[in-house]
This record gives structure tokens, sequence and C-alpha cells, in this order.
């Protein structure tokens, strides 16, 4: 019976429309590596299938292009299908686009997995290698690269990097303070094609086996010691209360109602007394006005505030023109504000494409009704604010995606603040692999980050990458938290991308000088 499934299979697969069909089913399985489920098996067997399509099946690198099209597409179909849910909030405007969303999405950022499998068979054809863990590295470094691509071009989506996928672990993701989370893509490719190699190794190839076995071994070594002989140091007299208002996104900017959101979240943060508050934190444009522009307001929020504390929320910042009777400018911004005033501010400087600024409008100006208006303005970059008992570095949202360009690196802060709305995406898989950005950001930088969405999942992580508390998605409430101090700066944090850029060259240069001594 298991044969006969097997040779129909065999047979299956060796059709173009066969190929095509597994590979899309391979990436498909591929979301099962990620949050909410981290099932890292599902990676291997998605990425070991895409790598023997193209190597077997594959006769030329346009057949490669188009396997990696068929993979990618499901890849990102089943990554990143929430955006279509964002669409639904104001379905009679925007539900149209859903169709666009399920189709031309993913396939343009399928494209950032079919080029690579085209250049390896290129490369596998032009070079011959003798040994398939040459290969391997091969394409892993080519599956680095365009995930680095893909988090830079257009304005960057690093959004799923395969390396997100060893997060099913907290020892695992310790790599990341010293080659950031491109590291570990790296690291998770090289581990999902390894059992590649099980099936007739050379005397070369059973060697690299054992070399990656005994890597992830030191690896878990490596994460287990970092945490165990790390001491955090908890700060029990300052305390943060992070509150998730569990908003609906139909009603946040409703006019009749997002007053209602508003008090919401100064009755919750007033709930319960706890002396030894020192900020309160809320979300993303909790404050759904401008926060710069009216005294009455400030009066108001000054509720929120306990005595000798500070409130860090998200806001509105507009600037008007000459008359005050038109808006000049208007930024997504993070305040802090004591009970004198507004302390200082940031303004959100990685913008959303289509959802926060319309790119091209200028030139394409049919464009702005696809995204409701102009837009915000981009802020200057990075910052800490500082506050009486601590200093922080803003990260609005869709910032806490990006590994790098999150804190200013002259003056680091004492915390990662990170607002966010996940309202936007219900129940599905988007606010949890959000989550896990913000945990990736916190063991790359090795500072504790607070999180406050308005729903979502609000949580306070410790700098290793560790929820310490967590407020469940569509709950309402808030959680009080002791903060925890930063620990020594990692190599990430200082030296940013060289370390990785070092190794990978090494391993570049030792592959291109072994393929040509061979040809």
């Amino acid at each position: 019976m298991i044969s006969k499934f097997t040779s129909a299979i065999k047979k299956f697969n060796k059709t173009a429309k066969g190929q095509f069909i597994t590979a899309f089913a391979a990436g498909l399985i591929s979301a099962l590596a990620f949050a909410p489920f981290h099932f890292f098996i599902a990676a291997i067997i998605a990425i070991s299938t895409f790598y023997l399509l193209i190597e077997n099946k594959a006769k030329t690198p346009k057949q490669a292009f188009y396997i990696g099209l068929a993979f990618g597409y499901g890849y990102f179909l089943s990554g990143i299908y929430w955006i279509s849910i964002s669409l639904l909030v104001d379905a009679a405007q925007f539900g149209w686009l859903i169709p666009f969303a399920l189709t031309l999405i993913p396939a343009f950022l399928a494209l950032f997995l079919a080029i690579p499998a085209a250049l390896f068979k290129m490369i596998e054809k032009k070079f011959a290698p003798k040994f398939s863990y040459q290969k391997i590295l091969i394409f892993s470094l080519l599956w680095l690269a365009f995930e680095a691509l893909r988090s830079v071009l257009f304005t960057g989506f690093p959004w799923n990097l395969i390396g997100y996928s060893l997060l099913f672990n907290i020892y695992n993701i310790q790599l990341a303070s010293i080659f950031s989370i491109y590291g570990l893509s790296f690291f998770a490719t090289i581990i999902c094609l390894t059992p590649t190699l099980l099936v007739k190794p050379s005397k070369h190839d059973k060697i690299f086996i054992l070399t990656i076995l005994f890597l992830i071994i030191a690896n878990f070594i490596f994460g287990y010691l970092r945490i165990k002989t790390t001491a955090l140091v908890e700060n029990k007299n300052l305390q943060m209360r992070l509150v998730q208002g569990n908003i609906k996104q139909d009603l946040k900017w409703n006019p009749k109602e997002k007053y209602h959101g508003f008090l919401k979240h100064i009755v919750i943060s007033n709930s319960v007394e706890n002396k030894n508050l020192k900020a309160v934190i809320w979300s993303e444009t909790a404050v759904p006005y401008a926060i710069n522009d009216s005294a009455d307001l400030l009066d108001l929020l000054e509720q929120a505030i306990p005595q000798d504390a500070v409130l860090i929320t998200g806001g509105l910042n507009i600037e008007y023109d000459q008359s005050r009777l038109a808006i000049k400018n208007i930024w997504n911004s993070v305040f802090a504000i004591n009970n004198v005033g507004i302390i200082d501010n940031y303004d959100k400087h990685h913008l959303v494409p289509f959802g926060e600024y319309v790119p091209f409008a200028k030139y394409v100006p049919f464009l702005r009704n696809i995204a409701g208006g102009t837009g915000f303005n981009e802020g200057s970059g990075p910052k800490t604010i500082a506050t009486p008992h601590f200093s922080f570095s803003p990260l609005i949202c869709y910032e806490v995606i990006f590994a790098d360009k999150i804190i200013d690196k002259n003056n680091r802060p004492d915390l990662l603040v990170n607002v966010t709305n996940d309202a936007w995406f219900g129940r599905s898989s988007g606010p949890y692999q959000h989550l896990d950005a913000a945990k990736m950001r916190a063991a790359e930088y090795g500072i504790s980050l607070a999180r406050t969405a308005n729903t979502g999942v609000s949580a306070y992580i410790d700098p290793f990458g560790k929820i310490k508390k967590q407020i469940a998605l569509n709950k309402e409430g808030f959680i009080d938290v002791n903060f925890i101090e930063k620990i020594s700066p990692t190599i990430f944090s200082k030296f940013s991308y060289w370390p990785l850029s070092l190794i990978t060259l090494a391993i570049s240069l030792f592959l291109i000088i072994s393929l040509y001594r061979k040809k």
C-alpha cells in the first residue's frame, strides 16, 4: 500500500503541474513553523521539499524559477493572509481589494524565493558542485541574501523571516544577540536542508552533518548559559502598567465612539492603586486626538498619571498652517507626559505603504483613493526619550519588525516601548507573528521591551526575548510589571551586521575556491 502511494507521488511529481502543486503545498505548510504554532518540523518539510524539487526536478533555471514562484506564493499566502482581514474593517470602501491582497502581494513577494531558486540552478549547472553539502551552503546563502533584500527594497517587509521559526525554544534565539535575526535565518535554512544529506551521503557530507549537529547543540548551550549566567535586575520600586483597551477597529475612529474609547483607557489605568507605578503605557493612537493641540485634553490625561509617574501613549501630532484652519503636517506619534505636561514626543519614521502613506501618489493620484488620503508624514528617525526614572526608545507598530534603525546607538535606551494596534487582523496569526518580532528585538539588543496593543498581545518581554507577563488577544485589562534593567550591549547592537557579514563572506570564499578548483 505504502509503495503504491510512494510510486504515485513520484509519478505525479514528474509532471510540471505536479511539481508546481507540490511546491505550492510545501509553501503553504511553512506557516506552521511560525507563530502561533511554532512547529519547526513544518519548516524542515517545506524547505527540504522546495530544495529537492529545484535540485532533482528542475532542469533549467527557468523551471527552478517557476517552482520557486509556486513555493513562494504558498509561503506568503499562508504567512500574510491576515492582510486581507484588515480590509474587512471597512468592507464597503476596501473590500474590493481583498482579491488583490490574496494574489498580487504574495505573488510579488514570491519573487524573493523564485529568483534565488533560478540563481541556484544556474550556479549548479555552471559549476556542478561535487558534494551535496556545497549545494546546501549555496542555497542557504542565496536564501539569506534575498531575505535581506526583501527587508530593504521598496521600504522593506521582513515578515516571517525563516529565523523566526527557531522561536519554538527561547534558548535557540540567543544567537541573535551576535548575528541578528538574519544569522538565525541562515542557520535555520541549513538545519532544514541537512536531512536531505541522509540519502547516500559522501564522506564530506557526513562530516558536514556531524558539524551541523554539533552547532545545533552548541547553539542551545550558548543560549542556555547566556540566560542562566546573566543576572537580570528587577526593580520592584519602579513598576509600569501596560493597558490594553481592546477597542474594536470599526469603533476606534468612529466620531460617536472614540471619546468613549479614550475615557476607557483612563478608567482602566485608575482601576487599581499601585504606589510603585512610575509609568503607564497605552497603545498606538490610544488618544485619537492631537495631543499637542489641547490644554483641556492634557488635563484629562493627567487623571491617568499617578504622582511622580509618566504616561507613554500613542497619539496624533499635528502642525497647522499659519491660519490654523488647515492641517499642514500630521504624524503618528508617541508622547511622554507627566503632571506638568508633555516631556517629549517621537514621530514614526518607518511608515506602512498604503496604510500610512501612499507611494508614488504624486505621480499616480488615484492611488490616494486606495489608502483613503495622503497619509502621515515621516519622522526623522530613532530617538531616545528621557523620563525622570528611565529612558526609552519608542517603536510604533510596524517599526518593531525591523532589526536595525530602532534605537539611537549613541544614546542606548533603558527600555524599548512598542505601541501597536492589531485589532485590524482579528484572531488571525498576524498579531502573534507581530509579537514574535518584538521578542526578537529584545534578544538582539539585550533590552527589555514593553509592548502595548489596543488589542493584539500586550506583553512585557525581558532582554532575552522571554515574555514575563501578557494580556491575551481580544482581552481588556492591564498588567503591572517590574522594570527590568538592560544588560550589557550585545555584539549585534555594537557591531551591527559585521559579524554575520564576515561569516558569510568566509563561507562564500571557501565555496568559490573549492568550486573553481574542481572546475
